[in-house]
């Protein structure tokens, strides 16, 4: 008998760009040490796009999943079950994150919606190992 293997939907939008992020960041030895033992969710809802993207950290392993905000109108935490929401209107907020481990930082710069900032700031974490590294330029004398 041929296995059967299980199709993983193609995440789309803003959803995709967080799992390509997360597929940087989780091969990264500081971030499987960083994860371990850690165990929460995330909702990410970006205003732009018609994607949010749902991170759950558990069993030292990290997944996103795209939610469809056309197709399933409730986000809500009794239908997702999410620890962590923040809610923004561009990307660029996002992005310019430089500090993911101060909660308050996530409250004043939210300019939107942030429920649980500490949960926000695990997946913050995380995410900022897919950044890359500055190198320190040597000049020769």
């Amino acid at each position: 008998m041929a296995e059967v293997k299980e199709k993983i939907p193609k995440l789309k939008g803003f959803a995709g760009f967080i799992n390509n992020l997360v597929k940087v960041a989780k091969d990264q030895d500081e971030c499987k040490e960083f994860i371990r033992g850690i165990k929460t969710r995330v909702l990410l809802n970006n205003l732009e796009d018609k994607w949010a993207a749902l991170i759950t950290i558990k069993n030292d392993e990290i997944k996103v999943e795209g939610i469809d905000k056309t197709e399933c109108q409730d986000i809500s935490r009794k239908k997702l079950f999410w620890w962590g929401y923040w809610e923004f209107p561009n990307l660029q907020i996002m992005m310019t994150a430089t500090n993911w481990k101060v909660g308050k930082w996530i409250r004043k710069i939210a300019r939107g919606k942030a429920v649980g900032p500490s949960q926000i700031a695990i997946v913050g974490q995380v995410l900022r190992f897919a950044t890359p590294k500055k190198e320190k330029i040597k000049l020769k004398p």
